[in-house]
Parts: structure tokens; C-alpha cells; sequence
């Protein structure tokens, strides 16, 4: 499977990552029909993120209290306790330490274990910290923007300075709205909607882009801002520059655009992936890391199966967020597809060779009766 180099992603010749693409994608005995950002909506589970609550002594009744609520919110959350006073492993002592629990009980937000369970963010357990590591407006948007069809919600995480942002958010902009236009999802085949790996049909999907600008020092939003500078190790130390985020699936990051790396070409490229046909069903071969999120997914996705056409916005928008531009097209059903049974695929894979030699020797000989 595809994975996206990170940092060094504008000194990679973009033909390569093209033509490995093209051979991944259009392979017919690996991919299915269905684009990437609906395969991963429908079958990729939001991986579970870890809340440590660090404390001395019992939990008070309003602290557990607390914590047993954010059970009934449909996060990607697990919540463990570690009493400090109470001989706890070394590792649980050592992350203590590290982070300088100044008061008790604390908050310690830690990645998935597939992703190095590093510390992406930590607070003191309160009401306001708790809400705010769950969900946030923007995260709310996001979620909504999803369900009323986006193929993927670009987040500009803004750096500060003005110039800056308001170029990369120009240059986003404009990029996405030429690709609504230019680009086409795959057309859905008929055994890949029996087989369940899609609820929808051909014309119950549709190509299209939205952005969300957030800025850096936006208070409601501090922890998506940390999870999201946590999703690739070096962005953190990255701070003068604008990232953008493509957001799909059930909250899932593909990698991070910075600075000079928003470009057309960078997002033409993530945009053809996202909209193509998934080539790897299997989450774990596939770019990308899940961010937090308190969304009833399987919810969502069976509402918009059985919702009608226009389908109706999802309760939670935050009016006052800024969007930068939504962008939609529906593309044309191209002609039906011409297949070719998968026997005489193997034939033609296994005699290509073969008959390519036999004509190169028969060229061969041919000039070598000619020569003088």
C-alpha cells in the first residue's frame, strides 16, 4: 500500500508516486471499487486513544462521576486510572515524572497504540478539560461536514502570521475547487455493493472538498490543535509555518501539508488518493492516524443510508466557525467498465513475457540476415 513519505514529500519525483499509485489502484485482482474515503467512513474503526488519570489517594465521587460520563459519548476513548500513592509501574512513575504532575488528579492523553502511544496532550481533571478532550466545536463541524457527504474536510491550522495563512488558504482553496471540477470517483461495482463493502449506490456518492481554518491559539480548540501537531513527530517544532490536514473516514489524518509543501501538486496528489479506489482494505497498510473524536459513527453512516439525496445537516454545527470554501461536483457515470474474466487476465499476465521474447529474437535474427 501506499504510504506518503512525510517531511520530504516535495523532493520526491512526483511520477514515481503517480505511476506506484496508478499500478496500485488499477490493479484488478487488489482493488476494489470503492473510493478510499468511503471504505474507510464504512469499514476502518477509529483507533482508541488512552486517558490517563493520574491521582493520589481515591477519586473523589465527581471525579469518577465524570469520567464514567464520557462512556455514553461515542469517543475513540479509553479511560484508566493510576493512583500515584499506591506503588504503580515504573512506566506509569516514569510518565509522571516526565510530564511534572504538579497537582492530582491530572489528565494524560496518549496516542494509539499504533502510533507509539506518545503524550499528546495532558491538563488537570476538570470538567472544561475533560469536555474539551472529547470533542470541540471544530471536531463537531468536521463530524457534520462528513455525514452531509464530504469526502474530505481540509483543516488549515493557521501559524499567526497573516500573510502566510491567508496564501496557503488562497492557494487551498482555489486547488480544491479546479480538482472538484477535473477529478471523478471510480464507478462502484455492482458485486462490491452486494458484498456490503459499500452502503450506498453509484449516485449516492459525490465528489467533494471543504476547508476549516482554526487558529493556533484558539482556546476551544487547544487539544484538536495538540492531537493534530501529534499525528507526525516533527510538526510540533514546525511553528512558522500553516499545515493542512485532510480529515476522512471516521476522523482519520492522511499526513500533513506544511508551509511550501501547499501546493498543487501535494494536493492533487492526497486528493486522487482520497477519491480513488481503495487498493489495501486493511487500515493498518494504509497512510494516516485517527484523531479524537466523540462521534457515533456506525450511526452516522446508517443515517445517510437511509437518508434521502439532500441529506439533512447533522445537529452541532458551530455557525461562527470560519469556512473557507465547499466545493462539490457530482461526476459523470463514465461507460461501463469492459471486464475481462480473471482466467484470461492470468494468461495474458503469464504469456506477456513470453511472446515479448519470442518477437525480440525473431527482430534479431531478422537483422542479422541483413546485415552485410
Amino acid at each position: 500500500m501506499i504510504v506518503m513519505p512525510k517531511r520530504n514529500l516535495e523532493s520526491m519525483p512526483r511520477f514515481l508516486f503517480l505511476l506506484a499509485a496508478a499500478l496500485l489502484v488499477h490493479d484488478p485482482l487488489r482493488a476494489c471499487s470503492v473510493p478510499v474515503f468511503r471504505y474507510a467512513l464504512e469499514h476502518w474503526a477509529a483507533d482508541s486513544y488512552e486517558a490517563l488519570v493520574l491521582h493520589r489517594g481515591a477519586l473523589s465521587p465527581a471525579d469518577a462521576s465524570l469520567l464514567k460520563s464520557g462512556e455514553a459519548r461515542h469517543a475513540n476513548l479509553s479511560v484508566k486510572t493510576v493512583d500515584l500513592d499506591a506503588s504503580p509501574p515504573a512506566e506509569m512513575s516514569a510518565l509522571a515524572k516526565q510530564i511534572g504532575v504538579a497537582e492530582a488528579p491530572m489528565l494524560v492523553l496518549r496516542q494509539p497504540r499504533s502510533a507509539r502511544s506518545a503524550v499528546a496532550w495532558s491538563g488537570g481533571l476538570t470538567r472544561e478539560n475533560f469536555d474539551a478532550l472529547l470533542d470541540s466545536p471544530a471536531r463537531g463541524d468536521i463530524a457534520t461536514r462528513i455525514g452531509a457527504g464530504d469526502s474530505a474536510v481540509w483543516v488549515l491550522l493557521e501559524c499567526g502570521d497573516a500573510a502566510k495563512d491567508a496564501a496557503a488558504a488562497a492557494l487551498l482553496e482555489s486547488r480544491l475547487a479546479y480538482l472538484a471540477g477535473v477529478l471523478a470517483l471510480p464507478k462502484l461495482d455492482e458485486q462490491d455493493i452486494r458484498n456490503g463493502l459499500v452502503s450506498l449506490p453509484d449516485d449516492g456518492l459525490h465528489l467533494q472538498f471543504s476547508t476549516l481554518r482554526i487558529a493556533r491559539d484558539d482556546a476551544a480548540e487547544s487539544v484538536f490543535t495538540s492531537v493534530l501537531l501529534a499525528t507526525e513527530p516533527d510538526l510540533k517544532t514546525l511553528r512558522g509555518e500553516p499545515m493542512a490536514f485532510p480529515v476522512f473516514g471516521q476522523g482519520r489524518v492522511l499526513y500533513a501539508l506544511v508551509g511550501a509543501g501547499i501546493r498543487h501538486e501535494t494536493i492533487e496528489t492526497a486528493a486522487s488518493f482520497l477519491i480513488g479506489s481503495c487498493s489495501c482494505q486493511v487500515k493498518e497498510q494504509n497512510p494516516g492516524m485517527d484523531v479524537l473524536m466523540a462521534v457515533d459513527w456506525k450511526a452516522l453512516v446508517k443515517s445517510q443510508s437511509e437518508a434521502p439525496p439532500d441529506l439533512p445537516k447533522l445537529a452541532g454545527t458551530n455557525p461562527a466557525l470560519p469556512v473557507s470554501v465547499t466545493t462539490t461536483t457530482q461526476a459523470a457515470a463514465p461507460p461501463p467498465e469492459k471486464k475481462h474474466p480473471v482466467w484470461l487476465l492470468a494468461v495474458v499476465y503469464a504469456f506477456a513475457p513470453l511472446v515479448s521474447g519470442v518477437m525480440l529474437v525473431m527482430l534479431w535474427n531478422k537483422r542479422k540476415r541483413k546485415a552485410p
